[in-house]
């Protein structure tokens, strides 16, 4: 049996209906239809339950399984269970998994063979049990396909906790419920016009928001198909999309409808695309001509960046959003490519408000001012509805501080309202994008644009703010270059003095190799700053 929330009665109906494949898993080879997607759920729930009453009742069930059929069943398997899953980062080292198992206090881990050396050692520091589940298992699951019935569930229940970047301490563990879940997926269909005729190419790591909510939840939210690979290679991504090319007229594989990513991964394809010659590239950007849309997140999209893959994927124009782990996504740009603006994430999707809010007095830390409706003036974003998360795992102070006495989520994050229709644009994180320098506010991602935009040969850049007795912060900009060339201070003040104004210019520079990123490629900004300490 399986609960009655709208994603499984959903998937049911799709089984009913003989639709398929759900899940392309490019680990086996395998595809597998909906009613052997939901076959495997019930009888993966079952075992489950076998020691236990008929619900967990929210126990907490950690899963490590790569991207694939097996990550999907046990995911919906735990749900359906009446558990809470806890996705680990199959790439994390050993003591920060052991972190995530710890707090959110989990109670089993179900594992793949992929991983079982690192399973063993969870399981010896933590003594926890475990229920692998292996590829032959999943065939025989899949191939008992009674349509299971369903039983009453209450949306109210806690789905998922998912951990936060930790950019501020330790990792948070955020707690979403049904309700959330099918309020972020279902706005994103409604958005981005998914239907069950869409096949998307999945890359992204599947223990963050965006794979497991924008890419994989809402494709299976409406009978769609999941391509699932277990990690990025940019080579077999371009040979993938050739492969069910338009132009190719041995076109062997099924054609994509989408693609999602971070610009991290954006960077490496251009740069891969690049490698090859005039011709191999004509055939690689006319591959691009499969897809309706494709969208980058989870970081700030370099107008550069935006404009190259325009230039080389057959004018694919990148969709841009804006979401975290608490929320789901809150604002998109609109889908038709006339309405998008470059650098902004447009407006908030259904069933989600979203205000600007100032500060009563400048550094009093309370945000009370509305100022949504005003054009160019930055202020807090705060978020509230049905998308919003429910709290932090055991820590009740954490999440009675991030909403305000009117039930608003405050992002952290600071943004303006632009242009006649209002888009939104997002100036960065409080805590690491808002830099105060001689009294005045600066946004790091405004100059780490205008890095990018002008002819320096910047490649990568990350502008903080370094503690200073005088200024208060001084600005400081640690860039990689592109191969060959060099970068001094006052050449790089000069060329910005006319982008800029002057004290929003930096006044520090580092060139380095490579700038440190968590696994979405977000830079992280924290570890840069001992780069200016004497």
């Amino acid at each position: 049996m399986l609960p009655n929330i709208p994603l499984f009665q959903n998937a049911i109906s799709y089984a009913k209906e003989g639709l398929g494949p759900a899940i392309a898993d490019m680990i086996t080879g395998k595809d597998y239809s909906y009613s052997e997607l939901v076959s495997a759920v019930a009888t993966l729930r079952q075992k489950i339950l076998e020691s236990e009453s008929s619900d967990l009742k929210e126990q907490r069930v950690a899963i490590l399984c790569p991207s694939g059929f097996s990550y999907v069943v046990a995911q919906w398997a735990v749900w359906a269970a009446g558990g809470i899953a806890v996705p680990l980062c199959n790439t994390h080292p050993l003591p920060e998994q052991l972190y995530t198992l710890q707090d959110s206090q989990a109670s089993l881990i179900i594992g793949h063979p992929l991983y079982a050396d690192r399973i063993q050692s969870l399981v010896n520091e933590s003594k926890l049990p475990t229920r692998m589940i292996t590829e032959e298992d999943l065939s025989q699951w899949a191939k008992q396909t009674t349509i299971p019935d369903t039983f009453e569930m209450d949306m109210s229940r806690k789905a998922m906790i998912l951990y936060t970047s930790g950019t501020t301490g330790k990792p948070k563990g955020v707690v979403t419920t049904h309700s959330n879940i099918d309020s972020q997926a279902s706005a994103l269909v409604e958005a981005w016009l998914w239907t069950r005729n869409d096949r998307i190419h999945h890359i992204l790591p599947l223990h963050h928001v965006h794979g497991i909510i924008n890419a994989l939840t809402c494709a299976l939210y409406v009978g769609a198909t999941v391509e699932m690979y277990p990690k990025f290679d940019a080579k077999q991504v371009w040979d993938r999309w050739l492969a069910s090319s338009p132009d190719n007229t041995s076109r062997s594989k099924q054609p994509f409808t989408t693609f999602m990513s971070v610009p991290t991964v954006y960077a490496k394809l251009i740069k891969q695309y690049e490698s090859y010659d005039e011709t191999e590239r004509s055939a690689y950007s006319n591959a691009c001509k499969q897809f309706r849309f494709m969208v980058s997140g989870s970081a700030s999209l370099p107008t550069p960046l935006r404009d190259a893959w325009c230039r080389i994927s057959n004018g694919q124009v990148l969709l841009e959003r804006y979401g975290m782990t608490e929320l789901g996504m809150a604002l998109s740009q609109p889908y038709p490519v006339s309405q998008r603006i470059e650098g902004t994430v447009g407006f908030p999707l259904k069933n989600v408000q979203v205000r600007l809010m100032a500060e009563e007095e400048e550094g009093s830390g309370i945000f009370s001012k509305d100022i949504t409706d005003q054009r160019d003036v930055s202020g807090m974003v705060q978020v509230k509805g049905p998308n919003v998360f429910l709290e932090y795992w055991q820590r009740p102070d954490a999440t009675k501080k991030e909403f305000t006495e009117d039930g608003w989520f405050q992002t952290g994050d600071y943004g303006m309202r632009v242009d006649t229709e209002g888009y939104y644009r997002i100036l960065g994180r409080a805590s690491v994008d808002i830099l105060k320098t001689g009294g005045e506010k600066v946004s790091a991602l405004e100059i780490e644009r205008e890095l990018l935009s002008c002819d320096l040969g910047v490649h990568d850049v990350a502008v903080i703010g370094v503690q200073d007795p005088e200024w208060g912060q001084r600005v400081a900009a640690v860039v990689v270059l592109d191969e060959g060339r060099t970068l001094d201070l006052p050449t790089m003040r000069q060329a910005l003095k006319s982008r800029l104004a002057v004290y929003k210019v930096p006044q520090l520079l580092s060139v380095v190799s490579e700038l440190p990123k968590n696994a979405m490629g977000k830079v992280t900004k924290k570890e840069l700053v001992k780069l200016f300490q004497k």
